[in-house]
């Protein structure tokens, strides 16, 4: 009975040797997943700051591969691996204005371990102008802002929201024939600069008599080193009849 007592004792210690160096031995977990943007991520023109947010077991470095991306924080960093442990990340980008007035495509790589993932933002050329809506045109990534009014209109309004402090004024755009520039006196705005964040500008409008001619006044929407143009175009008044 004492032997036997023995030679269970002895199995019992081998079975638990064998479990703890089962739990202990290393599965090689490894993992490269972006979290954000998902898919990829969209800026407006005047944006400039963002991040990306990604999970692994490893050590890591991030890699801009457009001049207009920097990393300003988390480029990379040691990590001790440990297959139970999996790191939450987040790096913080920095993005020069879009001033080019076509959307723009740029990726950062993140390398971790064996494993390369690419995070992939798209740059507007215009702001977040939401009244008028971004319309497209004939050239390629390129839009306009048109704000169409009848005759009859006397207010209307700008929305939008920025990054930076704003400006509007009437464009100097003498080159453009569509533009009314002998007559803005028929558009009054009740705002000519504000604060970053959403914005309205009231549009005040003169009623137009003329009935064979519409017409167009051009304002700029100015934030940091961003302009972008908008169109008011009033219709032509409709004929009375006699």
């Amino acid at each position: 009975m004492v032997m036997m007592k023995k030679v269970y004792s002895l199995s019992a210690i081998i079975a638990f040797l064998l479990l703890f160096a089962s739990c202990r031995k290393d599965p090689e977990n490894h993992l490269l997943s972006v979290v954000h943007p998902n898919s990829y991520g969209l800026l407006f023109a005047d944006q400039e700051s963002d991040s990306i947010v990604f999970e692994t077991f490893d050590s890591y470095n991030l890699v801009s591969q457009d001049d207009w991306i920097s990393i300003t924080a988390g480029e990379s960093y040691d990590v001790h691996y440990d297959y139970r442990n999996l790191y939450a990340f987040t790096s913080l980008l920095s993005f020069k204005p879009n001033t080019t007035g076509k959307t723009r495509i740029g990726t950062v790589r993140i390398n971790s371990y064996e494993y390369s993932s690419a995070a992939v933002f798209y740059q507007f050329g215009y702001m977040n102008i939401r009244r008028p809506a971004p319309q497209a045109t004939e050239m390629e990534d390129s839009v306009a802002f048109t704000l169409n009014v009848p005759a009859s209109a006397a207010q209307d309004s700008i929305c939008f929201n920025v990054s930076k402090p704003w400006t509007l004024s009437y464009a100097d755009i003498a080159d453009l024939p569509y533009a009314d520039i002998s007559d803005n006196t028929w558009v009054k705005f009740d705002k000519a600069h504000g604060a970053a964040g959403d914005n309205k500008v009231t549009i005040d409008l003169t009623p137009n008599t003329n009935t064979e001619n519409a017409r167009t006044i051009v304002l700029a929407l100015t934030c940091g080193e961003v302009i972008n143009l908008i169109n008011i175009r009033q219709a032509a008044a409709i004929p009375t009849e006699e």
